[in-house]
């Protein structure tokens, strides 16, 4: 009887870890959480890549059989750069040659989504577990590659200004196109900073900026000096013109009247005193006039006795 309920005891245990192990090595499950998406991989023959059909929620498989690689179909967003604490820890930038040979550096930020129904094709293409592997892989190649072509076609100056933002919606126009091909959209593409030339270049287009802005300035200074004189001139010409006016509205009989009114007011003003000086005439000489009852009036008393 002990044996019995031994050997039976037995075989629930040898039930219960082989259960457990075919649990643990014929049947798993994961979690696919929002915003991601799953496919299964055939690993013992050659049945290729499974897409399953929802996004989120449980999946099972066999751990042995089949392995489950979740790709993110959120949009996802890269910065390379040369800035070590921006990014990864390395210098990253990308570099081109502008159409007049001036070598360019430049930092960028890339954002691109993968299409869900399009992940069993791009992970047949690129067999990356990892969606890391693709970015700093492939997508970084193919950028460099777009950047590269695009740039040799402008001069610095064009991309240094008024054709910047030409220049950078053909690069992300180019990026999409290569790599749409493959289930991948970019979203966006854009220029982190400024670009850097050469030193020696940034000096140049700074003295060169500086000369523009300077003859700017004594353009509207010599302008300005213009409009000055042009004002005086025209305020000098409007008074010429209001005296030739008012000269040739005096008339003879008015400069008479004139006269006549000063004389009388000069009339009204006499105190009763006799002048002492007259006017010579037209010789403007001037001439004495002698007081009555002075000493040079006595020799005409004697001679009149």
């Amino acid at each position: 009887m002990k044996s019995v309920v031994r050997n039976l005891i037995l075989g629930v245990v040898v039930v219960i870890i082989a259960v457990t192990l075919s649990s643990s090595f014929l049947f798993n499950w994961k979690i696919i959480p929002p915003g991601y998406t799953g496919i299964k991989v055939n690993r013992l023959v050659d049945k290729g890549v499974t897409h399953e059909d929802t996004t989120t929620g449980f999946v099972f498989y066999n751990p042995v059989q089949t392995a489950l690689v979740v790709y993110p179909t959120f949009v996802q967003r890269v910065v390379w750069t040369h800035d070590l604490n921006e990014g990864n820890p390395v210098n990253e930038e990308l570099t081109f040659n502008t159409k007049d040979s001036v070598p360019v550096s430049l930092d960028v930020a890339v954002s691109y989504a993968l299409a869900a129904q399009r992940v069993p094709d791009f992970y047949v293409k690129f067999r990356a577990d990892k969606i890391e592997t693709f970015t700093h892989g492939f997508l970084r190649d193919t950028a460099r590659n777009v950047v590269v072509a695009v740039g040799s076609e402008y001069t610095f100056d064009d991309v240094n200004g008024p054709k910047k933002e030409e220049f950078l919606d053909r690069i992300a126009k180019q990026l999409d196109a290569k790599v749409n091909v493959y289930g991948v959209s970019i979203q966006q593409f854009g220029l982190i900073g400024s670009l850097r030339p050469p030193q020696a270049l940034l000096e140049a287009v700074s003295a060169k900026t500086k000369a523009i802005q300077d003859s700017i300035r004594t353009e509207n200074e010599v302008r300005s000096a213009q409009a000055e004189a042009k004002k005086r001139v025209a305020i000098a010409e409007g008074e010429a013109a209001a005296n030739r006016a008012l000269v040739a509205s005096i008339d003879p009989k008015l400069l008479d009247w004139e006269r006549l009114k000063l004389q009388k007011d000069a009339i009204a003003k006499w105190n009763g005193v006799m002048p002492t000086v007259m006017s010579g005439g037209e010789g403007g000489m001037l001439f004495n006039i002698p007081v009555a009852g002075s000493s040079a009036a006595a020799p005409a008393a004697q001679a009149r006795r």
